[in-house]
Formats: structure tokens, sequence, C-alpha cells
């Protein structure tokens, strides 16, 4: 037995959710994908599938074999079109998504270029504040920010996501700038759904982590539902700073609290393994990496 066979048919099967849909997607027939399956497990000594007449699942011995399998799948198809990437340019339709703030801040505007760059693609982009799965939803790509879940999904580093504790001057000159991170609870707090730890804001500064418990009269999951409220001086805000550092350049917000940090996250790029390498894919990726730089364009001068 060919062990790639036997690998392409676990990885489609596993991927499309079906026996059939993987033959179609093979263009093989339903029973030659069972029979490579099988014949897969045997070599192996192992179970990878849970087969039933309603249901198919992975074992967890299947799941870990899988992650291998898709990267292995992805290197192939890399080695193919490295062989010809010359004389070939990423088409077809690109499905992304992306958190909405987030999205519409610092994806959307970066598409236009990308499109101009590579006029056989076409994008269709989705900004949600959910995390949709990838292929159930069809999609090729979506950007996620903070913790991520164990999965078969691959991951790249796109950027980091600082947060800062902002206000208007306004707000600051009507009601104080706060000293310590305890004064925060004399002060309206405008809390999110973005913080993993809610209510509850964690600052670290010489003397170690400081928990404050804060309240305040506006909660949103949005970011920029939160700026524009900070800007208006409703209150004080933790906000990303690739929400919050052009309003913080312009002195439109402050930063309060300077001498204590807030926990940082990642922004990813995440996509399913067996289109690791996907031309159209890896061409987005690397014109976000770009886009973003190094250190990202948001950060700048602060």
């Amino acid at each position: 037995m060919d062990p790639l066979e036997g690998i392409a048919a676990f990885t489609r099967v596993v991927d499309s959710g079906s026996f059939s849909a993987a033959a179609r997607h093979l263009k093989i027939s339903k029973s030659a994908v069972s029979a490579n399956v099988q014949r897969l497990e045997q070599r192996l000594g192992i179970r990878l599938l849970n087969r039933t007449t309603r249901r198919l699942s992975m074992t967890e011995a299947g799941a870990a074999y899988y992650r291998h399998c898709a990267r292995i799948l992805a290197e192939a198809e890399a080695a193919e079109q490295a062989a010809t990437a010359l004389q070939r340019e990423p088409r077809g339709t690109l499905r992304i998504s992306a958190p909405d703030s987030f999205g519409w801040m610092h994806v959307a505007p970066a598409v236009p270029a990308f499109l101009k760059r590579y006029p056989e693609l076409s994008v269709d982009i989705s900004l949600s504040p959910a995390y949709v799965n990838l292929i159930d939803k069809g999609l090729d790509l979506a950007i996620r920010i903070g913790v991520l879940e164990d999965s078969p999904l691959v991951v790249r580093k796109l950027a980091p996501s600082r947060l800062v504790a902002c206000a208007a001057p306004a707000y600051l000159e009507e009601h104080g700038a706060p000293r310590e991170p305890n004064d925060l609870a004399k002060h309206n707090c405008l809390c999110t759904g973005l913080l993993p730890w809610g209510d509850e804001w964690r600052l670290v500064g010489k003397r170690g982590e400081v928990r404050v418990a804060v309240s305040g009269n506006l909660r949103s999951s949005s970011a920029e539902t939160l700026r524009a409220a900070v800007l208006q001086g409703v209150g004080i805000a933790v906000l990303p700073t690739w929400a919050a550092g052009e309003p913080l350049r312009t002195g439109a917000l402050r930063r309060v609290l300077d001498a204590w940090k807030l926990p940082a996250s990642t922004i990813y790029a995440v996509y399913p393994g067996n289109r690791l390498m996907s031309m159209k894919v890896r061409a987005f990726v690397d014109h976000l990496a770009r886009c973003f730089g190094r250190t990202p364009y948001w950060d700048d001068g602060l």
C-alpha cells in the first residue's frame, strides 16, 4: 500500500466529514476510500475513526495522527507548487473570517492592495465577533486574537496585541487620573468581553500583579464602541493598541497608570492543516505580515 493513499483518504474523510464527500474530492469510489482507510488502520494497528450509521468521529489516536497527516499533505502540495511557482499565481476565491473590530480597522484596508497584486483572486471576507469552524463553513483562513484552543489548525503569529488603560483628557480633568490600580474602583470603567478576565482588571507593576474589580455604565464586546465612548469622555477603558493607537498619538486619548502593564495577547492567522501551503492562503498571510510590520504600525510612537 502507498502510505500517501491512506493518509490522503483519512485526511479528506476528516476534513469533509464523510466517506462520500472524500470520494468526490479524491475522484475515486467511496469503497476505495473506505478500503484505503482500513488498510491504513491495519498497518498502524490502531483505530483512527469511530464509524456509526449516523456519525463519524476521530478517536484520540486519530486526532493526533490527523495533525501529522495534514502537514504531510501540505508539504506534498508545497513541493508541487514550488516546482511551478514561477509559472503560476494565486487564483480562485479566498474565504476569510476576522474579528469584527480588528477586521474592519486593519484586515479590510489591506485587501485592496492584495487584490491589485493578484488580479486572478477574489476575496470573500466575513467579520464577526464569534469564532467559526473553518472546515464547516468552507473557510480558507481566519484571523484570531487571544489564547487559542488546541486544534488541528495551523497557526502563524502575525503581531502582538497590547492593551492600554486610557481615557479622554476631558474625563481626566473632571474626575482626576488614577494614581494606583485600586483607584480604578472609584472611576467609571467601561467593561468589555474582549478581556478573558472580565470585570477584574489585572495590572502588573514592580510589586507584582494587582487585580481590581471595576464597574461602569457601559459594556461592549466591540472595541469600536468602547473607543467611541472613551473619546467622548464617558470613562476609562482598557483597549488594544490596534484600536487606541491613533487617538493616543494625537492626544485625543491619554494613557493612565503608565507604570503598570496589562497582559498582552497575540494576533494569529489560522488555517486548516491541509491548506498549510495553499498559494492563496500563504500569499494573503504574507501580505498581512508585511502590512502590519515587525513592530505593528498601530504601535508606532507609543
